[in-house]
């Protein structure tokens, strides 16, 4: 028993602790002895888990996971005059789903400081925190706001994520292009790896992965938009797409919880349950495409990762990747004498990342980055392609 018990301890300190370690380890068993002995694995150890947390943290103080801002943040941002002043979307601060576990500054939007800005540049980031699950106080959400008419979202294949025998080897770089280092402000996480889903993916006109009728697609349009729905009502507007990443199924689409997350399920987590308590990440719009929106929850179940991204603001959601070694947000600074820009904070603490990520050394998994847009341009979900905008955005 005491070796069973040290053993346990060990391993679980491999996965949480040692980069790499926790994939590595459940790809090899899984290869061996299936997924299902794997996902039983999964589910009992992170039940295990979460019934000893909520023990341990019953009359703890909510999680944070930075020092709440003042009230007034929200409220005080400088917006430009002129032609440019739609173009910035302050968020408007939102109220906890459940007071009775929320923390001093949920709600409230902070800005982002950003290397790529410009002296006199108004935000283009924002973040605040909500707690979505009334049973534990101890999961959150870090939820990131994007203006997107001052941000543009990109998408960039790994090198070996998403898994396709039709993409050579030189079309999936891994890498954020250089000649955006410049204008890099954070990089996250992509989606689910082929074997977990089998979810679609095209980009600059490669399709890695055909699309699923049934998945969540986050579209990435020419003009600089962003939708995100279930594929059948985007389908018509392929032609108009720069990339499309798809995921297991909306979480919410249009201001409405998928069904599905009221019960016991696997689509949002692949091999585990939709209700197993782990580290979950999402990307969601709002209503009006103008505001985009990244969140990584700890310690959250599917479900109450959508609660929290749609009082955050969004309106349509989607699921991105899972477990503790993926869901990541990094903000990136440049270096002394025009050195190019290296990783340098992550949104939340307990994120192993390295300074190179992204940018110096390539992601074997697919992944986003924002850069910032000059001129800003006027966004919106009626007009999702500009007309008139030609703009490739293949990071070829």
């Amino acid at each position: 028993m005491a070796i069973c018990a040290i053993a346990v301890e060990a391993l679980w300190y491999g996965i949480h602790e040692i980069r790499g370690f926790g994939p590595a380890l459940a790809d090899g068993v899984r290869a061996v002895v299936g997924p299902a002995p794997v996902a039983w694995a999964e589910d009992v150890a992170y039940g295990v888990a979460d019934r000893l947390n909520q023990t341990l943290y019953r009359h703890a103080a909510p999680k944070t996971f930075w020092e709440p801002p003042p009230a007034v943040a929200a409220e005080t941002v400088k917006r430009p005059e002129g032609p440019e002043a739609e173009s910035v979307s302050s968020p408007s601060s939102f109220q906890p789903p459940f007071p009775e576990v929320a923390a001093t500054g949920d709600g409230v939007w902070a800005p982002v400081a950003d290397s790529a800005a410009r002296p006199g540049d108004p935000p283009v980031l924002w973040k605040s925190v909500v707690h979505p699950d009334p049973k534990r106080v101890f999961a959150a959400i870090a939820v990131v706001a994007i203006d997107l008419g001052r941000v543009d979202l990109r998408l960039v294949a790994g090198t070996k994520e998403p898994f396709s025998p039709d993409i050579p080897a030189e079309r999936r770089p891994g890498l954020v292009p250089g000649a955006h280092a410049a204008e890099l402000i954070a990089a996250f996480n992509g989606g689910f790896k082929a074997m977990h889903g089998h979810y679609g993916m095209m980009l600059d006109g490669d399709t890695f992965l055909q699309p699923r009728d049934k998945a969540c697609t986050i579209a990435l349009y020419r003009g600089g938009a962003v939708r995100i729905r279930t594929w059948p009502e985007l389908r018509g507007e392929e032609a108009r797409m720069a990339a499309y990443r798809q995921t297991p199924p909306c979480l919410v689409e249009q201001g409405e919880l998928h069904h599905a997350l009221y019960d016991s399920n696997r689509d949002w987590g692949a091999t585990v349950s939709g209700e197993t308590v782990i580290r979950r990440s999402a990307l969601g719009v709002d209503a009006t495409g103008k505001l985009l929106f990244y969140g990584l929850g700890e310690a959250v179940t599917a479900r109450s990762l959508a609660r929290g991204m749609k009082a955050a603001g969004a309106h349509d959601v989607a699921e991105l990747d899972v477990n503790h070694a993926y869901p990541r947000f990094l903000l990136y600074s440049r270096g002394a004498g025009g050195a190019g820009p290296r990783a340098e904070e992550a949104l939340i603490p307990d994120v192993q990342f390295k300074p190179e990520e992204y940018v110096a050394e390539p992601a074997q998994r697919d992944f986003f980055y924002l850069r910032r847009r000059t001129p800003p341009a006027p966004l919106g979900i009626a007009d999702p392609t500009p007309a008139g905008d030609v703009l490739d955005r293949g990071v070829r």
